[in-house]
């Protein structure tokens, strides 16, 4: 019995010790990090030992493509160690110059001064006709897209570029940035997320420079030099600091501005004979210091162009001390807008033309007013303005160009791009309400300023001209035997707005919500009639904006829809 017991005893305590070291042995499991390596060709997202056959032929090589702090869809091949990006990517993350004008089967890349033609899968691009040799492909082609040499993409970008293999890969970092850096303390392992039991994508020896993405508590995201994206603990990070990255490339885009503040009224000429009322329509204008006349307007896709353009009229403004800035227009049933700037040879005729006009006229500025741009067609509409912008710069001929209020739907219109290529850019801080839309103010007091304010997110703030409306809508709202409504609205100057009040016997009052006066009514048809007035007060709360934001300047739609004592309002204000 005892030996019973005695064997029990051991027995019990080997199974007690037994379970101990169970435990033991899962705690200290739980607690050691993992030492499973990642394969690299999975990460960078290759089959394992593979490349990509779809992409890759013989001789060439598919390669991942590292940029700044992510890895990129798109691959890039190299070929005979020239390496080549997609040209989706390059028109996405690394050069918006670079254009594919398919109408001409040729790659456009567009700098401050000149226009390259690069044809495809050759050695040879023209400027102004005159051909060079690049000693490499600049642009290829292959079965799955169109791909730019990066020794070329790197010239006139400001970006570098490294290749590592095994596997291949291309680690493109962007200049002129300021990065958070760090220096390893000593050697250590980069995992593919936070954590000890996460996989290990590379070591990192001591010394060695990483760029943190995100500092947390205990790990932080970092892209070592070889392109790797991953987590390291804290503590094997010292020196941790902003650094500015070197500066490989710079645009040299030089503007003309005005001495002082623009202040210009857009003068609306629709045939010839209207020039001849300049001092006329002029005659009360105080402050202001350009003219646009609406001479030009585009009248076929192949760039043919209708002018209303006159010697003496420039003559005249400038005797009257004011600078002439002609206006091009899309305004045309007969022109399909994105067909022609989808089209070099329509686009270059429309430039030429104009600088040729400017040339002989002696006008000051061209101002570009193309309206409705189609989304698929901002690629074409932008491109149109480099190309407008590099005859502009060397003929000394002022570039402006109208775009509307900055709204999430309109950013293919690429206002950061126009702020630089372009001298000015006109906010038209109007048609808030149109016709077609719901009654309201055709431009509030909150419309302009948040268009101001987004305008600044993307172009200079020396850059920006604000246009203002002198005009009005009358509003009718009429509900039909339905029971619904119909809304329709007609345009009034400001003396019709006040003389319609005065008849009616209509009194305005202060609407805080928009900045206006507003005045309602019912007429003999039973309407709903409303109105937001713009008058002096109007004017003079939204040329405020100008000062307070520093702004480039203010235009005005129209010359000859305001009253006289709009003139020192502005000038008051903007002063």
């Amino acid at each position: 019995m005892y030996y019973k017991n005695k064997t029990f005893r051991r027995l019990a305590v080997l199974i007690i010790a037994a379970g101990l070291l169970s435990i033991s042995i899962v705690g200290i499991r739980k607690y050691m990090p993992s030492s499973k390596w990642m394969s690299s060709d999975s990460y960078f997202g290759f089959a394992e030992g593979t490349t990509e056959p779809s992409l890759g032929v013989e001789g060439e090589t598919v390669a991942a493509v590292i940029i700044d702090d992510h890895i990129a869809q798109e691959r890039a091949l190299i070929v005979n160690g020239n390496v080549y990006i997609d040209y989706t990517l390059v028109q996405s993350e690394l050069n918006s110059r670079f254009y594919w004008d398919s109408s001409e089967a040729l790659m456009l890349f567009t700098t401050a001064e000149q226009v390259f033609e690069i044809g495809v899968n050759t050695s040879t691009y023209t400027i102004d006709g005159e051909s060079f040799d690049a000693g490499y492909e600049i642009v290829k082609t292959t079965s799955s897209g169109m791909f730019v040499a990066m020794n070329f993409l790197q010239q006139y970008s400001n970006l570098h570029f490294e290749t590592y293999e095994s596997p291949a890969r291309v680690v493109i970092t962007s200049g002129s940035t300021t990065v958070t850096t760090a220096e390893i303390k000593k050697d250590a392992v980069v995992r593919y997320r936070g954590g000890i039991k996460s996989e290990i994508l590379t070591k990192v020896s001591v010394g060695e420079q990483v760029t943190v993405i995100e500092q947390m508590d205990r790990w932080s995201q970092v892209v070592t030099s070889d392109g790797y994206i991953g987590y390291i603990k804290n503590k094997y990070l010292i020196n941790i600091e902003e650094t500015q990255r070197e500066t490989y490339y710079q645009a040299e885009y030089t503007s003309i501005s005005l001495e002082g503040r623009v202040n210009l009224a857009f003068h609306q000429i629709n045939y010839t004979a209207m020039n001849e009322n300049l001092s006329e329509d002029i005659s009360a204008m105080t402050g202001v210091n350009v003219i646009s006349p609406t001479w030009y307007y585009l009248s076929d896709n192949s760039g043919a162009v209708t002018s209303y353009a006159s010697a003496d009229y420039v003559t005249e403004a400038h005797d009257a001390g004011l600078q002439v800035w002609a206006l091009v227009s899309n305004f045309s049933d007969d022109v399909s807008t994105s067909t022609l700037l989808a089209t070099r040879s329509s686009r270059q005729t429309v430039q030429n033309y104009l600088i040729a006009q400017a040339l002989e006229l002696g006008f000051d500025g061209i101002n570009i007013d193309f309206e409705s741009i189609a989304q698929e067609s901002g690629y074409d509409y932008v491109q149109f303005l480099r190309e407008l912008s590099i005859l502009c710069r060397k003929n000394g001929i002022i570039l402006s160009v109208d775009v509307p209020v900055p709204m999430e739907y309109s950013t293919y219109y690429n206002r950061e791009e126009l702020g630089i290529v372009c001298d000015y850019v006109v906010m038209m801080g109007y048609d808030e309400h149109y016709s077609g839309s719901d009654a309201g103010s055709v431009a509030s007091m909150e419309f302009e300023e948040t268009g101001i304010q987004n305008m600044l997110l993307e172009v200079a703030a020396e850059k920006i001209i604000s246009a203002i409306p002198f005009y009005s809508r009358v509003w009718y709202t009429e509900t039909l035997s339905d029971g619904t409504t119909n809304v329709t609205s007609e345009v009034v100057t400001m003396s019709e707005a006040q003389e319609l009040l005065t008849s009616l016997g209509v009194i305005s009052s202060y609407d805080e919500t928009t900045g206006q006066q507003y005045a309602e009514w019912t007429d003999e048809e039973g309407r709903l009639c409303q109105i937001w007035l713009e008058d002096a007060d109007s004017v003079a709360s939204r040329a405020a904006l100008v000062s307070q934001y520093s702004l480039g300047g203010i235009a005005c739609w129209r010359l000859g829809y305001e009253t006289d004592d709009v003139w020192a309002a502005i000038t008051g204000s903007i002063a």
